[in-house]
């Protein structure tokens, strides 16, 4: 299956990835977590001019800010509806534990991003993203990158506390990946990995199609926010006319 990923959850990203061969196809990664609209179009542009044909969108639902998943959805909608393919959202944090259940199979597993975890047990990975107003988003997944907590927003002091009410227990956290870790190492500790970051439509895909392959349905393309706009509703005048 060829898949087009978005994300604009945090850095924006968007990837054709051919999921039989665990091929990616084309890629493009923006290089900071803002203008969103001017990347989004270029983009999708030069990754869609490669000659193999999506048959599914996949667009990353965060949580994230407002702006910036607004974006990446409308965008994976508006290719789903010019090329008459179906549209389906999945949480963006699952494309960093699928970037790193990846790197624990072995190369010549022949893994093609379908099938479940293959490396030894490491842990819990808890991930960490920037919710700004110095937060985070996080969410808790096994090492063969199912969900097993969250997303949830929260101080960093107050993570980990938020995470035992959900019954997780840090010690049994391996693994710690994501923007919120390079922000907040004072208080959440180091990413284990400071090389995953972002979330990256290309695991994005890939973490869509073993969601598939395991006979689960993907999701809506619906934001998730976790917490209301700024932006408030100008309230109704009311009128002294009689």
């Amino acid at each position: 299956m060829i898949i087009l990923g978005i994300d604009t959850s945090q850095a924006a990203s968007v990837a054709l990835v051919d999921t039989d061969s665990g091929e990616v196809l084309a890629a493009e990664q923006a290089d900071d977590q803002r203008r969103h609209v001017e990347f989004i179009g270029p983009a999708l542009e030069r990754v869609l001019a490669h000659p193999a044909v999506p048959d599914l969108v996949v667009t990353g639902t965060g949580p994230g800010p407002f702006t910036g998943l607004r974006v990446g959805i409308a965008a994976g909608i508006a290719v789903g509806l010019a090329r008459g393919i179906p549209v389906h959202g999945l949480h963006s944090q699952a494309a960093i534990a699928e970037e790193f259940r990846r790197l624990l199979v072995p190369p010549d597993a022949g893994d093609t991003g379908t099938s479940g975890f293959i490396g030894g047990d490491s842990g819990l990975v808890l991930i960490a993203g920037d919710a700004r107003r110095k937060e985070v988003y996080a969410s808790v997944y096994s090492p063969a990158a199912e969900l097993v907590a969250g997303p949830l927003v929260a101080k960093p002091a107050d993570l980990a506390a938020e995470l035992t009410a959900l019954g997780v227990d840090d010690a049994a956290v391996g693994e710690r990946l994501g923007r919120g870790f390079a922000l907040y190492s004072d208080l959440l500790g180091a990413s284990t990995r400071s090389d995953i970051v972002d979330p990256r439509a290309e695991f994005l895909a890939f973490a869509a199609a073993r969601e598939l392959a395991a006979g689960r349905e993907l999701g809506e393309p619906v934001p998730e926010y976790l917490r209301e706009p700024d932006a408030a509703a100008t309230p109704v005048r009311q009128s002294t006319l009689k």
